[in-house]
């Protein structure tokens, strides 16, 4: 098979190395990819959002299989535009993956399907937004309508911070915010793959946003991670999809816009045992890929093409996963989500690779090809084991193996669990 890959981060670094290591894979493609990437795949020169090349990229290679993990490719029709010219892609529509990646559609569908999700208010003025915020229970939780990477998502203490921040947030020329109720508990992400009208579990994973240890400072796309979340039992999981996953793929489905591909819940277990959805996710988040793939058990290419051909329940009763923890720690450069540094040389990643994985988001070469920081996230260590605590271990001895100038990272993943309880 030939495959495309449509992204350029730490995810799709990880999804190529593994489904170039499958006996039925000839080439794979990754579109634009990274300079990481290129060791081992064809890294193309096409951006993920430029889908009219990326589709004639696709007819021009003889593509047997194009995977779109990119948020910007799949917002911008990479699932029709595929399924129209008849070519085989992993991928929802993007009138299926609006409830992923618009918060305000996400709210307004959640309330339409009952799927439990926290009180909220949507704005399109900031007067209203502010007045809302005057009137809220604190602290109140403030997010972007659109996904995006670093910093979206603002836990506001007081109505003095929460005010500042949709002024901030409008001055930047957000044309809408959401504003949300804060619910304390435990967030973990679930998982599934689905062909529109059936869904299996492939993983759970619980995230680490904050900058800081212990869960404080800002809000990020994810800066660290374990799977799976040790409290989900078959209880909780059969609550998930009778409360959350069967809602949201009927509901679109009656309404023709089927979603095929993976569909992340971002949930919070709160103190009485309630989920309360947060958001969804049109692929995996960084870095829930990296845990999430060091467990799969199946042949990635093989379910993929039997959710696209509808044919998922019909080929797997269930989809293995090793029974091992995964623990994942984000390395950036500098004070990420703020700009990081350039330029700085990346040292013992060779040598640690012996001993975890490792997935690189935006690095670069110099000429004499040493790998470079490219600002912001820079890789993401991935070690398993047996227990949380070992997977936990080994995976900062791996980091005391590597370094770069500006490196952070948190220091406690794994080890502050029940986050937010």
């Amino acid at each position: 098979m030939k495959i495309l890959i449509v992204g350029s981060g730490a995810k799709e670094y990880s999804i190529a190395k593994l489904v170039s290591r499958y006996d039925e894979t000839e080439l794979v493609f990754v579109a634009p990819g990274n300079d990481a990437i290129a060791e081992f795949a064809n890294c193309i020169d096409i951006k993920a959002d430029d889908v009219e090349n990326l589709l004639d990229f696709a007819k021009a290679n003889d593509i047997d299989l194009t995977i779109a993990s990119s948020e910007k490719a799949i917002a911008n029709g990479i699932g029709e535009k595929f399924n129209e010219a008849g070519l085989m892609i992993f991928a929802p529509t993007s009138d299926a993956a609006k409830i992923a990646n618009f918060k305000s559609v996400a709210k307004k569908f959640m309330y339409k399907t009952k799927i439990p999700t926290p009180k909220f208010g949507i704005f399109d003025r900031e007067n209203m937004a502010i007045d809302y915020a005057r009137k809220s229970k604190y602290p109140v939780i403030v997010k972007t309508d659109c996904h995006m990477h670093g910093e979206n998502v603002f836990v506001c203490d007081n109505f003095k911070i929460a005010k500042r921040t949709i002024e901030d947030l409008f001055d930047a020329g957000h044309k809408k915010v959401v504003l949300e109720d804060y619910i304390a508990g435990q967030e973990f992400s679930y998982y599934v793959i689905t062909d529109g009208y059936n869904a299996m579990p492939i993983n759970s994973v619980v995230p680490y946003k904050a900058v800081l240890e212990g869960n404080g400072g800002s809000l990020t796309s994810g800066l660290g991670a374990f799977a799976p979340f040790y409290m989900i039992d078959r209880n909780l999981e059969g609550r998930i999809f009778k409360e959350v996953i069967y809602p949201a793929l009927d509901e679109l489905a009656k309404s023709g816009n089927q979603y095929v591909g993976i569909l992340g819940v971002d949930i919070i277990l709160d103190r009485n045992g309630g989920l309360n959805v947060i958001e969804f996710n049109p692929f995996f988040k960084e870095p829930d890929a990296q845990c999430i793939l060091n467990l799969f058990a199946e042949n990635l290419l093989r379910v993929m093409c039997a959710a696209i051909t509808g044919s998922l329940v019909d080929e797997y009763s269930e989809l293995s996963a090793k029974p091992l923890y995964s623990t994942s720690v984000v390395l950036s450069a500098g004070a990420y989500p703020n700009e990081g540094e350039y330029g700085e040389v990346l040292k013992g990643f060779d040598e640690v690779e012996e001993h975890c994985d490792v997935a690189y988001f935006n690095t670069v070469k110099d000429i004499n090809g040493n790998m470079l920081t490219n600002g912001g996230r820079v890789a993401v260590l991935t070690t398993e084991a047996s227990t949380l605590e070992k997977s936990a271990q080994k995976l900062y001895e791996c980091v005391d193996m590597v370094s770069f100038d500006s490196m952070r990272y948190r220091k406690d993943i794994g080890k502050t669990l029940l986050i937010g309880c």
